[in-house]
């Protein structure tokens, strides 16, 4: 995936980064840091580095995080068979 940059009459096409951090990707999937702590607490998220230091950041993979988004995105669009359909009954 590339970014344009435009400046005055030069283009540049610039890559997006591999690596981004925590909050980039609660960006991406909508959602505050402290869900992104706790999914990665649960081992439902992992990391793809962290940043060196007692306290550095994690680092996610960006196609990990898109796919995700889109595929909670998927599920938020999907009918659920469960749910009343406004009339009281089941769809």
């Amino acid at each position: 995936m590339l970014t344009v940059v435009v400046h005055c009459t030069k283009v540049w096409r610039v890559p997006k980064p591999d690596l981004i951090g925590s909050a980039e990707a609660c960006r991406i999937l909508n959602i505050e840091r402290s869900t992104l702590v706790r999914w990665v607490q649960l081992k439902w998220l992992k990391p793809a580095g962290k940043l060196p230091g007692p306290n550095g950041a994690y680092l996610y993979r960006r196609a990990a995080i898109e796919q995700l988004a889109a595929q909670r995105a998927a599920e938020a669009a999907a009918p659920d068979p469960d749910k009343p359909n406004g009339n009281g009954n089941a769809a």
